[in-house]
């Protein structure tokens, strides 16, 4: 007898919330420090946010969607493909890190 594998991990609230305020704050960045939120009582980067979600896959609220949807643009298209083809929390934030690197090294060419 095979036994079923395991259930994939649910995503915490807290980490949930963290990430919807994330995509939030990326909306109103700007200047050259990458925007923090809170995450189990303490302030992290949005870009550490992404990385607390990554391992998972549940389906990412509506809103958090249209919003971190909105903010990837014309160069963002292969990203847009694969957040519309499978939207949940691991695929939005791994385009989200992307979406946040990019900036980064926009503002760096800025910069020079």
């Amino acid at each position: 007898m095979v036994e079923p594998s395991p259930a994939p991990p649910t995503i915490p609230p807290a980490r949930a919330q963290a990430f919807r305020d994330a995509v939030w704050r990326y909306s109103h960045w700007s200047g050259e420090r990458e925007p923090e939120v809170i995450l189990d009582l303490k302030p992290v980067l949005i870009s550490t946010v992404c990385k607390n979600v990554l391992p998972f896959n549940d389906p990412l609220p509506e809103d958090v969607f249209e919003k971190l949807f909105s903010e990837l643009h014309m160069e963002h298209a292969v990203l847009k493909g694969e957040l519309d083809a499978d939207p949940t929390y691991g695929t939005a934030a791994r385009c989200f890190l992307k979406l946040i690197e990019h900036r980064q090294t926009e503002y760096q060419r800025g910069e020079e």
